[in-house]
């Protein structure tokens, strides 16, 4: 069943809401919004990170749009408009005219800003707490020694060394931990500190959890 809304649209030119499919939470939704002559005015994946949509539990929270309109937006301040999902064009949500925010377009200055940017990376692994179902999931199918297994490489980069192995696999049968903090013990260590990597977001394959 398909999720969404339209939120706002910002003085810039974006439309902003979010979207997803309960039943495939990690899939990525490319979505389009049309106006009240059912033209198409925007359209793109509904694959960004926001935190409040993980906090209220939609989603993996992974699934908020920024989409870019064609022409100005201010024809759009009082016209209701609809969300699709583009590949089977099912609307998603109808909404009367959206909120209007003035606002400015955000620069990308630095490095750290083209991460935090980038839908297809973490950049935190806080931005996983919206995952629980999809590890749920992964541990029911293939068992908790492999959740280790898959979250040493995922996360370090290496296989997990039986220690470890023995350790966690332990402590999440035992539910003495989570397998989010699982990922937050193995991201703030001293290994990952030194090394530190580019983890794969849920929207994308490099999100090994998402494939059970």
């Amino acid at each position: 069943m398909l999720a969404g809304h339209i939120d706002t649209i910002t003085s810039p030119g974006f439309v902003e809401g979010w979207a997803y499919d309960r039943s495939a939470p990690a899939r990525p939704l490319t979505v389009s919004v049309l106006d009240p002559a059912g033209q198409e005015i925007a359209w793109g994946l509904a694959h960004r990170y926001r935190e409040d949509l993980a906090l209220a539990q939609i989603g993996t929270g992974w699934c908020a749009f920024q989409l870019r309109v064609a022409g100005p937006v201010s024809r759009l301040r009082k016209l209701a408009l609809s969300l699709l999902d583009r590949a089977s064009q099912t609307e998603i949500h109808r909404a009367g005219p959206a909120l209007f925010a003035e606002d400015s377009e955000r620069l990308l200055s630095n490095v750290g800003d083209v991460t935090r940017a980038d839908p297809t990376v973490i950049g935190a692994v806080e931005q996983l707490r919206g995952c629980t179902g999809l590890f749920e999931r992964f541990i029911q199918q293939r068992g908790e020694d492999m959740f280790v297994r898959t979250a040493y490489v995922y996360v370090l980069g290496r296989s997990a060394d039986t220690a470890g192995l023995e350790l966690y696999g332990g402590l999440l049968r035992n539910a003495k931990l989570t397998p989010y903090n699982l990922l937050g013990t193995l991201y703030n260590s001293n290994e990952f500190r030194s090394r530190p990597r580019l983890l794969g977001a849920p929207n994308t394959p490099a999100f090994p959890f998402a494939a059970a």
